[in-house]
């Protein structure tokens, strides 16, 4: 067998047989430390061991390239490419948010390519003429559709007013009478007097009227009702603070108690109830009207 070197033969011996550590220095031979290099390009240089890190996920940038059929996210508002199911972005579902995608289609007008230049000018004549009648109507019925919006869903207000008139009236039946909140007082007309008579109420402040409550005749009692005259067709007339003027005429049922007519009118400042007919009339007998309540919009 070939001699081993003296130096592996002296390491040999040191692991196997114990020997002072003076003697081991003596018997091996240390080498001398490789001289430090600079590090270089062909050297590398010392480092600290670290812990392994994980790679960074790269990032795609996904550009629009074309606008047109994409799906925009309704939760992030990003815009995906048609066909997509879920956004990618957010992750959120495409599926509800394609038909609204679609709807926000700009609408674009296109004429068939056979029309002359002097069709679709006429065509453009006709719609501009549309555009300005619907216009028209707007600004001249749009206010009385408001009007009659407001006073269907309003609930009608009890007004008083602030003063009453009559063209002529009995001794102890004055036309303040009418406005007092009982029923069984009454205007009466000078005897003798009944068609054409009227009681009229006036406000300071313009209302519009929406309701208006007559109780003809002397009491709520029926058998006292019948005992008088009473009115049967009047004619309710409104005046505005501009002196226009609104008529409607209507027919009471000959029964006691109060009888509901409907009645607009805006702006109004006096309210005038003429009696046109009345029931029972004769014999010294004049028409009697115990209440008149005008019902106003809020």
């Amino acid at each position: 067998m070939p001699v081993a070197a003296p130096d592996r033969a002296n390491r040999a011996a040191a692991l196997v047989v114990p020997v002072s550590e003076a003697h081991v220095r003596a018997t091996v031979r240390t080498e001398p430390p490789a001289p430090e290099r600079a590090p270089g390009d062909d050297q590398p240089g010392a480092v600290q061991p670290g812990k392994p890190v994980a790679p960074r996920p790269v990032l795609r940038e996904f550009t629009d390239s074309d606008s047109g059929g994409q799906v925009v996210c309704p939760v992030c508002g990003t815009a995906n490419p048609a066909g997509r199911s879920f956004c990618r972005q957010c992750g959120n579902s495409l599926v509800a948010a394609a038909p609204a995608a679609r709807a926000r289609r700009r609408f674009t007008v296109r004429w068939p390519r056979r029309w002359s230049w002097l069709r679709r000018l006429l065509a453009m004549l006709l719609i501009m003429a549309l555009a300005a009648a619907a216009a028209w109507a707007a600004i001249t019925y749009g206010p009385r559709g408001v009007d009659a919006v407001r006073d269907r869903l309003a609930k009608p207000v009890l007004t008083t007013p602030d003063g009453v008139a009559a063209s002529s009236s009995a001794k102890g039946h004055e036309p303040e009478l009418v406005s007092d909140g009982l029923n069984n007082r009454f205007w009466s007309p000078a005897l003798g007097k009944g068609a054409g008579q009227w009681v009229e109420l006036t406000y300071d402040q313009p209302i519009r009227i929406l309701n208006v409550i007559i109780s003809g005749g002397v009491s709520p009692e029926q058998d006292d009702y019948l005992k008088q005259g009473r009115p049967a067709a009047v004619q309710l007339s409104a005046w505005t603070a501009e002196g226009v003027r609104k008529d409607k005429q209507v027919l009471l049922a000959d029964r006691a108690g109060p009888q509901t007519f409907v009645f607009t009118a805006g702006g109004t400042k006096r309210l005038r109830v003429t009696i046109v007919s009345g029931y029972a009339l004769g014999k010294g007998r004049a028409p009697a009207v115990a209440e008149i309540e005008v019902f106003r919009r809020p």
